[in-house]
């Protein structure tokens, strides 16, 4: 068996997809679709205050030390 993604451009098709799973052609397994979660919503909260005031220098200063290296 193999698994698809498909996108329904036309609302007739949810009538086929479900005829064809009466008759036991297709299953389908998921009928809505989830917004993404942007990274800031999933790791809010995540770090302590410390460790991202920590972070936040170190990154701070790698990039102040990249724009101030010369080639």
């Amino acid at each position: 068996m193999e698994t698809l993604v498909i996108q329904i451009n036309n609302s007739k098709a949810y009538k086929l997809l479900a005829d064809l799973e009466d008759l036991k052609i297709l299953k389908v397994l998921k009928r809505t679709t989830q917004q993404p979660v942007s990274l800031s919503e999933k790791y809010a909260g995540k770090l302590s205050s410390t460790t991202t005031d920590s972070l936040q220098n170190y990154v701070k200063q790698s990039r102040e030390e990249w724009n101030s290296e010369t080639i």
